[in-house]
């Protein structure tokens, strides 16, 4: 399940490895920002689910200290770093694998749940891994407005093949629009929405955590004869010729709390 799901073939592994540090690079601050608002601290009980590279979940364990914990999994470890005492690795399945219940002060998931068939269930077992009184912090993406943003050919129809999920049937590429939703269906409390985008540009993280990502898709749209190998490779030209800025997706996190 975890190479279907996660999708990294081991002539991939590399890429994907620099990709996961730049997104960790570009993305981290508001993570940390946001969770730090809610007030992680001391002794609290974390479960990180796809940790990736386990950055946050790092950053966790030197906030719960020694008398917290945190829980850091993934399908796939092999990206994830060294972790602190206080961190225990776990390669783990939320949608197959035993999750304990009200065990948790705080769970939280960046870009997993768009990639999951299961998605609303997993907010459910989310859920329900939470003691009364704990958060839940889910943060995906919106990529409505990013698939449709003008520009130049042909790397615009390469984008909006790979944006629109179009070589993951099982993908749901806004399901960041759907998460207030689902936490007011979950009964959460004291709920807060936090978006924003970026200029992405290349040599910088907020750029290449995407165009990385281009590099091992374009040779699948090539595959599956939706682009020409010629046009793939034009594309990633474009997207690294100096000067080149586009928009990024609309990220979304939602903030939520089990009432007591």
């Amino acid at each position: 399940m975890a190479e279907n799901r996660y999708g990294v073939n081991q002539d991939e592994v590399d890429i994907e490895r620099v990709r996961l540090g730049m997104l960790a690079e570009a993305r981290d601050p508001r993570t940390r920002r946001i969770l730090a608002g809610v007030g992680v601290g001391e002794g609290w009980r974390c479960w990180e689910l796809g940790a990736g590279g386990g950055s946050i979940s790092a950053w966790l364990g030197r906030k719960v200290g020694p008398g917290g914990s945190v829980w850091s999994t993934d399908v796939d470890l092999q990206f994830h770093r060294p972790a602190l005492p206080n961190v225990r690795v776990e390669q783990h399945d939320v949608t197959a694998d035993p999750v304990p219940e009200a065990a948790f002060d705080l769970v939280h998931a960046r870009a997993v749940l768009q990639h999951l068939p299961e998605r609303d269930q997993v907010m459910e077992t989310l859920w329900a891994a939470l003691v009364p009184g704990g958060w839940l912090m889910v943060e995906d993406g919106a990529f409505a407005s990013f698939t449709e943003q003008t520009l130049p050919e042909p790397y615009a129809t390469v984008h909006r093949y790979v944006s629109s999920g179009a070589i993951s049937e099982w993908r749901d590429p806004d399901y960041g629009v759907r998460l207030p939703g689902r936490f007011r269906d979950l009964g959460a409390t004291d709920i807060d929405i936090i978006g924003d985008v970026w200029s992405m540009r290349p040599g910088e993280p907020g750029g290449e955590w995407w165009f990385l990502a281009l590099e091992r898709a374009i040779p699948r749209l090539v595959e599956a004869g939706l682009v020409t190998a010629e046009d793939g490779d034009t594309a990633l030209g474009q997207v690294r010729a100096p000067g080149f800025v586009m928009m990024s997706t609309v990220s979304i996190a939602v903030v939520g709390r089990k009432p007591r």
